[in-house]
């Protein structure tokens, strides 16, 4: 051992490469020896010291570059520099969003007897016949637009909303802070959707044609237009991926002929999934995972993708209210004539039916969100867990005209003008007996 710490250290090799010694010892094993000692370094690589140099001097002219650059775009723009510009660039970092309930405020609007309500990024909606309004959580207002629409309708997305007047030919694009864009149809539009992308849907017809499909890209240019002169669409429904899903009727000597048809903006084939005689097609909803329900005048039908998996008749009655979501489908549905009884139908995705109960004739709004069942009427609110086969419900003592879901737990109840939060559990109390 004594020769390993009497070595005396290497010195570097001239061309800097690294030497090593290895000598066998006398008690056995190795002794491996660097040419760096103690108080020896490594000898500097003069091309790394070349980039470092370099690299310091271009961090000092690209920091002098921004200064000049942003003070020629302040003085340039300084007209766009707003308070409006830059409430818009914190709305989109969602820097404060309501948890409980005595976070959220009274949300007030213009007044109407046409309104449609939504949530659009954490905001609330409401389009009148003269206005558009978006209010924050808390109650304040952050855009208010005029409109002159007679039967407003909305469809809110992740990117952007569309108004349109519903059996009327104006619609625009908006998103929380301004309109974007605005258009005016020929003809009436009867239908509208929008995907989350920001390619919107419009249904209506043109001189030639009875029923004319139009999609627009979030440029809002037209990229795909589908027109048929022996159809009438109904209802129709654009998805992420450009795909489209159109359900429509015709007469067939005499008869009523239905079919359901889909294609993709990207292709302009297009296919018949459906086809039936002796029924009409009124509207459909996606009910969970690649699962339709189609209401059709009297009955309902049950799409796992493009196949029929079930059918409920009605048998002479009628449909009061129609809903679906999250995995089930209710419906509210009577004999004809007056006081006539009502019952309430949820089905599973499979077309069976999985609760059933009484329901009022007063039911003015029917909701299916998160396994609940949400009964609109005169005066209160009621409230139906479809795992617990349970009904709540919920006094709110003057006329709600619709309810606007926020999370799971926070329902918002839309007045004519205004609207206030209702806990879910905590606010609705069990129906007994």
């Amino acid at each position: 051992m004594s020769l390993f710490f009497k070595k005396k250290k290497q010195k570097p090799s001239p061309d800097g490469e690294l030497t090593v010694r290895r000598e066998e010892l006398r008690s056995g094993g190795e002794a491996i020896e660097s040419i760096y000692g103690e108080e020896e370094t490594a000898p500097v690589n003069k091309r790394y010291k070349r980039a470092a140099v370099v690299v310091g001097i271009l961090k000092y002219i690209v920091i002098t570059a921004f200064f000049v650059f942003f003070m020629a775009m302040t003085f340039v723009y300084s007209s766009q520099i707003t308070i409006e510009n830059f409430r818009y660039i914190l709305k989109d970092m969602n820097l404060k969003i309501p948890t409980g309930i005595e976070e959220y405020g009274d949300i007030y609007y213009v007044a109407d007897m046409e309104q449609s309500y939504a949530v659009y990024r954490d905001d609330f909606v409401c389009v009148g016949r003269g206005t558009l309004e978006v209010v924050d959580m808390q109650g304040k207002q952050i855009q208010s637009a005029p409109l002159r629409y007679i039967k407003p309708r909305l469809v809110t997305t992740g990117k952007y909303m569309l108004v349109y007047d519903l059996s009327n030919t104006q619609y625009g694009i908006y998103n929380t802070f301004s309109l974007l864009h605005s258009g005016t149809l020929e003809y009436p539009i009867s239908d509208a959707d929008m995907n989350d992308e920001g390619y919107y849907l419009l249904v209506s017809r043109d001189a030639e044609y009875k029923s004319c499909v139009t999609v627009y890209n979030k440029e809002m240019k037209p990229v795909y237009v589908y027109q048929t002169n022996d159809r009438y669409v109904y209802d129709a429904h654009l998805y992420n991926d450009g795909s489209f899903a159109l359900y429509t009727s015709k007469a067939v000597n005499g008869e009523v002929y239905s079919e359901i048809i889909k294609g993709n903006i990207k292709d302009k084939d297009i296919r018949v999934t459906f086809e039936r005689s002796g029924i009409m097609i009124l509207t459909a909803k996606n009910s969970g995972n690649d699962t339709t329900t189609v209401l059709c005048a009297d009955s309902l039908l049950f799409f796992s993708a493009d196949n029929l998996v079930a059918e409920y008749p009605f048998y002479g009655r009628v449909c009061r209210r129609f809903d679906a979501g999250d995995g089930n489908t209710a419906i509210v549905l009577s004999s004809e004539g007056a006081g006539a009884d009502c019952t309430l139908l949820v089905f599973d995705t499979a077309g069976k039916v999985t609760a059933q109960r009484d329901s009022g004739s007063d039911i003015s709004q029917l909701y299916c969100v998160k396994k609940n069942v949400y009964s609109v009427y005169t005066g209160y609110v009621e409230r139906f867990e479809i795992n617990t086969n349970k009904a709540y419900s919920y006094k709110c003592g003057y006329e709600t005209k619709g309810l606007v879901f926020v999370n799971d737990e926070i329902v918002l109840f839309a007045t004519a003008g205004s609207a206030y939060p209702v806990s879910v559990y905590d606010d609705f109390k069990e129906i007994t007996g």
